[in-house]
């Protein structure tokens, strides 16, 4: 009798891994995680549109198989060019919803090497490539609350991107007499490229929006250092605070002053409170990202496409997350992720484990850095598994906000590769410069 092929089943295995592993945890830490996550909840209702130019590098790889081909390159490339985006932040009691879809366009380069086999040579080269690139992207992602704490996750994203350029290949070719000769090419190309990613799934845990109770705390500590204030008062400023800046739509007028005269009056007529001198310039701050307090935990399947190797691969994850505000100054963030895809010419099983720390220096700006620990294996059959390679990423990331619609934001990560299996090496660094409008 033939013994059953485990390769085909380990997706499975692993998924069911992952369920008997949050039953588990649930039993076990359920109570640690009442403790870590805030008992309080944030509203946050936020529109944005911005526009502005950006610049990035990063390393990019494709490949393609087929009965007569198998194709394979690695570039690295610089992207600059102009991008209109728009995000909406929805998070209230039953939900918490993320939308974004952006629109770029610019000229591009990239660099790296190819590697071709076909039925006729084989061709290797370096590579140099200059032209314009054009893409849209969309996202969404949401966490719908059965409870306080219990969700399910639907998250999809997608992209469309078409480069157009002109390439020069210079390398040599092994014909099948196996003749070497010198390879030198120019031609223009047309790419087109797209993907499509899925991820569903159940959670237990809650992450909390602080924004709002960030500018509270700045309030208080500011301007009535010499009082004592306590969490309730610091969360109704909060969420008048909220209840303010919640109302505002992108692109229409609105009065800074009545909406800063509003929490004068709260301070002064409900919390008894000389009213503070905080500017104008001061209220129009605090625009950053979701800052988040609490925990949870999510698992379910997943699956990526792209119409280029690889293809189309699918898996499970199950993923933890930790974020504690400290104070206005401080945030800390660890997010640990385990995952396992299948994919048709292997499986693999990685980790990515984040640690890292934000810094508010004030209303304006913000400082991020950390450290990505990823360790992963390949996986052919139970018994025939590669050793487990290693990698990691040390990120930094600044963002001001120069006046009401002006930001900057720079970004920057050097990927420490053990090989190339899972990560290239090297840096990948965003800078941008936009206006924008909430």
């Amino acid at each position: 009798m033939k013994a059953p092929d485990m390769k085909k089943y380990t997706p499975v295995i692993f998924l069911m891994v992952l369920f008997l592993g949050l039953i588990l945890t649930n039993s076990v830490f359920a109570e640690d995680f009442i403790k870590l996550d805030s008992t309080h909840q944030f509203f946050y209702i936020k529109k944005e549109i911005d526009k502005g130019l950006f610049f990035n590098g990063q390393h990019e790889r494709e490949g393609l198989i087929s009965d007569n081909l198998d194709y394979s390159e690695k570039l690295y490339t610089g992207y600059a060019g102009f991008r209109l985006k728009g995000q909406v932040w929805n998070f209230l009691r039953d939900k918490q919803e993320m939308m974004n879809l952006a629109v770029n366009f610019g000229p591009f380069f990239g660099s790296g090497t190819g590697f071709e086999i076909n039925p006729t040579e084989i061709i290797h080269a370096d590579l140099q490539q200059y032209g314009v690139r054009a893409g849209i992207e969309g996202n969404y992602e949401s966490r719908f609350y059965y409870d306080q704490k219990t969700y399910t996750l639907v998250q999809v994203n997608a992209w469309v991107r078409n480069d157009v350029f002109w390439q020069n290949s210079t390398g040599n070719k092994i014909d099948t007499n196996q003749v070497m000769t010198d390879y030198n090419d120019d031609e223009i190309l047309n790419h087109f490229r797209y993907g499509f990613q899925a991820k569903g799934g159940w959670g237990f845990g809650r992450l909390n929006p602080m924004n709002h109770y960030m500018v509270a705390d700045y309030v208080f500590t500011k301007f009535y250092s010499q009082q004592l204030f306590s969490e309730i008062e610091k969360e109704n400023l909060a969420a008048l605070i909220g209840e303010i800046k919640h109302q505002r739509e992108p692109g229409v007028d609105r009065k800074t002053a009545d909406e800063l005269r509003e929490m004068k009056e709260f301070l002064r007529n409900i919390m008894l409170l000389q009213p503070p001198n905080f500017s104008e310039e001061e209220w129009l701050m605090g625009e950053f990202l979701p800052r988040y307090d609490g925990s949870r935990l999510e698992l379910g399947p997943f699956f990526n496409y792209y119409n280029r190797e690889p293809d189309f691969y699918y898996g499970g994850f199950l993923q933890f997350q930790n974020d504690k505000y400290k104070s206005f100054n401080w945030n800390r963030n660890i997010s640990i992720q385990a995952s396992y895809s299948h994919y048709k010419k292997h499986d693999w099983a990685s980790i990515v484990a984040d640690f890292g720390y934000s810094y508010y220096p004030n209303l304006k700006t913000q400082f991020s850095f950390g450290l990505k620990y990823v360790p992963g294996v390949v996986i052919y059959s139970l018994e025939n598994m590669e050793p487990v390679k290693h990698n990691f990423i040390p990120y930094i990331e600044y963002f001001t906000q120069v006046n009401e619609k002006a930001r900057m934001n720079l970004s920057f990560a050097w990927h420490i590769a053990d090989s190339e299996e899972f990560m290239m090496p090297g840096p990948e660094f965003t800078l941008s410069f936009y206006g924008s409008s909430y």
